[in-house]
């Protein structure tokens, strides 16, 4: 694949996952002013929490272990594929449904007083909602596994589109039906929805002619490959997901703020995040293959460690903007019903201090996938347990102190360092590394990152409305933009130059 072409590609699946990604935000915005962050929703936010989220991260990490699989075998022969496809959305069916029965199972047992600090009802009700959502599970594992195929046959505009009907169908829920069936009957169609997603597949499926063979083969060579890389790529996928449910876990029981403040929070973050860095692993997952299969080691590190730091030109920005505007945006997309001024403030400080990791989260996601491309799981696996267990330490010693902003600085200090250390343990010995371009990304970073907060500070009165609070943030980050561009060019930073070279050709 050329530079030109692999640019092209990212540009088109980053565009498609934000246009995605915004139906996500304004879904979760509808969502707040109808249910805010009452105990209502803190029941949603439980039940989603702790089904879900859970289901979607976990099938991406069945979708990343199956890429590798079906990659090789389907440039062999397509039926060779479409037979490791089919059997791998066997097994991932008939796993699904078995853990969702277990999940229902569970949900009438004391399990559910545990996972909930209230009342028996409202445990009780907990218990109805991740029924209702455990039924999802096997439509979820069936949607990943069919990404995972297309995304071998290079459609890798997929993953970013599927969500798209799913958000307007529930954003149609939300502004017409949302008063007269509450949180009960969005639970409801939350659910149903992921029928939109599975059936997104379908086009592409048909384009293919490939049609699912159901059928189960427990000795092929690659099935103890599938379920251990997906064990592992369960926890290195889902770092953040593991902190945010360690953060707003123990929130409630330590400062009384509502839970769902950190829902919204993350709601805002993981999109925002995710939606480059994931654009660009979806794109050169398979790209890394090629290179460590047609170079050594050192000069495939390298290479590697390029594609980061060229990627962390942009994420660092970002990271900076999202900081400075953080209860800004909160303002804009949620405030408004039941989402009142206060859950503003205790919103936007948490993702005002979530921004600061994105830097971690991108160096984690890209590094891993470039262990996984050795076949290595043993580090990624080590380094996101000890990012866990350092969340898990800050946050009880930073969260009775600071609160709500000490749990969510405990997660970007852990996810910061995490990734520090993958890229120190993933270099190693390599020679070679050039630290100069990212040393300059930082220092423009830095400067244009203080003067925007000073800038903030002074035009921000707290009195506009949303309209010119828009317009003045749009302002500011427009020319924060140009002063970062303007710093990079001075100091002639070579990731940046590079690119501007690919766009101009």
């Amino acid at each position: 694949m050329k530079r030109n072409q692999t640019l092209n590609l990212i540009g088109a699946v980053t565009l498609v996952t934000l246009a995605a990604k915004l139906l996500g935000i304004i879904r979760e915005a509808l969502q707040a002013r109808a249910f805010g962050t009452l105990a209502a929703a803190d029941l949603y936010t439980a039940a989603n929490n702790n089904s879900i989220y859970l289901f979607t991260t976990a099938a991406y990490a069945l979708c990343i272990a199956a890429v590798p699989i079906l990659t090789p075998r389907l440039r062999r022969s397509r039926k060779e594929g479409y037979e490791a496809a089919g059997n791998l959305l066997t097994i991932t069916i008939l796993v699904c449904a078995a853990v969702a029965a277990v999940w229902i199972g569970a949900t009438y047992t004391p399990l559910m007083q545990s996972l909930w600090d209230g009342t028996a009802e409202e445990a009780a009700q907990l218990g109805a909602y991740m029924r209702v959502m455990a039924l999802t599970l096997p439509v979820i594992g069936a949607t990943y596994l069919l990404v995972a195929l297309m995304q071998s046959l290079e459609h890798f505009v997929l993953q970013g589109s599927m969500s798209i009907p799913y958000n307007l169908a529930l954003i149609l829920f939300l502004a017409v039906f949302a008063g007269q069936m509450g949180v009960g009957g969005y639970v409801a169609a939350v659910a149903a929805a992921w029928l939109l997603q599975l059936g997104m597949t379908a086009p592409y499926m048909v384009k293919e002619k490939y049609r699912p063979r159901f059928h189960l083969d427990l000795r092929a060579d690659y099935v103890k490959t599938f379920f251990r890389t997906s064990l592992v790529t369960a926890l290195t996928t889902s770092i953040f997901l593991f902190c945010y449910l360690q953060d707003s876990g123990m929130t409630a029981r330590l400062t009384g703020s509502p839970v769902s403040a950190f829902y919204y929070a993350d709601k805002l973050f993981t999109p925002l995040t995710t939606t480059l860095i994931y654009s660009i692993s979806t794109v050169l997952f398979p790209k890394f293959s090629q290179e460590y299969a047609a170079t050594d080691q050192k000069t495939y590190r390298r290479y590697i460690w390029g594609v980061l730091r060229s990627t962390l030109a942009i994420i660092l920005p970002m990271s900076m903007v999202l900081a400075a505007f953080g209860t800004p945006i909160v303002q804009v997309l949620f405030e408004g019903g039941n989402f009142d001024a206060a859950s503003t403030a205790a919103t936007g400080a948490i993702f005002t201090i979530y921004s600061l990791s994105m830097a971690g989260f991108c160096a984690l996601d890209l590094l891993s996938k470039a262990y996984y491309t050795m076949e290595k799981t043993l580090t990624p696996l080590l380094v996101n347990a000890g990012i866990l267990a350092c969340n898990w330490a800050l946050n009880r010693l930073m969260g009775p102190r600071w609160g709500g902003a000490g749990l969510a600085a405990a997660t970007a200090v852990s996810i910061s360092a995490g990734g520090l250390l993958m890229g120190v343990l993933f270099l190693w010995k390599t020679g070679g590394i050039q630290t100069r371009p990212l040393v300059k990304s930082l220092l423009c970073t830095a400067a244009t990152g203080g003067t925007l907060w000073v800038l903030t500070a002074r035009v921000l009165n707290g009195a506009e409305g949303k309209a010119l609070l828009v317009v003045k943030c749009v302002g500011m980050g427009a020319a924060a933009a140009v002063v970062y561009v303007l710093l990079m060019l001075l100091v002639r930073q070579e990731d940046f130059q590079d690119l501007m070279r690919r766009y101009k050709t």
